[in-house]
């Protein structure tokens, strides 16, 4: 049996009348109007049957009550009914139990555990370091004893400069090297365009004698060295001179002199006449067998048989055979300090040994 049976007046034998439900609002208003027995059965009829309306969505009526059965059947529907009683909390519904039996289906987070950090890897032991044999040292130079004085003069030689410098008083003297250098430093070993001029290995020997480029300037340097396992090392040097030779003038024309020869005793005499030159130093006989013209220095097939003083002026050549035949021929040979040149000279003559 649904409410609105039940609000009927002519059925339930008394008066009802229902507000209108406000949007929003579950609220109903109902007026019975009772008197006697009757009205107090109708009463409890009523209330019983409002409760079974609201109750029956979640709890049958029992089987053989027929006025509960109806209202169920009645209000079988999937909505909620509205709370009967205002100003009351209605009771649990279904939605909010399946909520429930919702939320207690889903499961928990598990706690996800922290990473653990990586653990690091030990660093391996360090090899012990092999033991390594030295590579041996050169040995340290010997340390400078002495500071030789070096000194230079003109020879009386033209073009020449005669050094001279303190004997070395020390221990391991090898040598004495003489350097000369036209760029202002004179060193040992040389270097660029350094030049050894003299290497002397007396001690007690002091002295040495150079001819330097003309019209240049040059320093000259002496240093005693030793000899040992690494080479030469400077035991002292000295200090540095400075030398520049004036170039001569250039060598005056080849003067014709005199010559005569005769064979004496199966022998060949030679003479000729004085050099005029001031810078004659020397007379130098040639011969030849193949040349008919031999000069000084050799020009192919020349023999150099004597080398005689200036002042000399006859040579006798024995080591001839008979039947030989000659060419001869006498130079005098010059030096003004600039170069060696022939100032004089005799025309060439044949002989034949008879």
């Amino acid at each position: 049996m649904s409410l609105d049976k039940l609000a009927n007046p002519d059925k339930l034998g008394g008066q009802a009348d229902f507000d209108d439900k406000k949007p929003g609002s579950p609220r109903i208003t109902t007026r019975v109007a009772l008197s006697g027995p009757a009205g107090l059965a109708a009463l409890l009829l009523v209330g019983a049957v409002a409760f079974g309306h609201t109750s029956g969505y979640f709890a049958s009526a029992p089987s053989g009550d027929p006025a509960a059965a109806a209202v169920d059947a009645d209000n079988d529907t999937d909505e909620p009914a509205a709370n009967p009683i205002p100003g009351q909390a209605g009771p649990k519904y279904a939605a909010n139990e399946d909520e429930l039996e919702l939320g207690r289906r889903t499961p928990k987070p598990e706690p996800v555990e922290a990473a653990a950090e990586p653990k690091p890897e030990p660093e391996p032991e360090p090899e012990p370091a092999q033991y390594v044999e030295p590579e041996p040292q050169p040995a340290p130079p010997a340390p400078i004893s002495t500071v030789l004085a070096l000194s230079v003069s003109p020879s009386d030689r033209p073009g020449k400069v005669v050094l001279s410098w303190s004997a070395f008083s020390g221990d391991g003297f090898a040598y004495y090297k003489l350097v000369r250098s036209p760029d202002g430093d004179a060193t040992w070993p040389g270097s660029g365009s350094d030049e050894l001029v003299a290497a002397i290995g007396n001690a007690s020997e002091t002295w040495a004698m150079d001819r330097p480029p003309c019209g240049t300037n040059v320093v000259y340097r002496v240093f005693a060295v030793s000899h040992g396992e690494y080479g030469y090392q400077v035991l002292a040097p000295s200090n540095q001179v400075n030398a520049l030779m004036s170039c001569p003038a250039p060598p005056p024309a080849t003067t014709a002199i005199g010559f005569e020869a005769s064979v004496v005793d199966g022998k060949v005499h030679l003479t000729w006449g004085a050099c005029a030159s001031e810078h004659v130093n020397a007379f130098k006989i040639v011969r030849s067998q193949t040349n008919p013209e031999p000069m000084y220095p050799d020009n192919g097939g020349s023999e150099l048989i004597a080398a005689l003083d200036p002042s000399q002026t006859s040579f006798v050549d024995g080591s001839v055979a008979s039947g030989q035949t000659w060419f001869y021929r006498v130079l005098a040979r010059a030096d003004n300090g600039g170069g060696t040149y022939i100032a004089c000279q005799t025309q060439a003559l044949s002989v034949t040994i008879p």
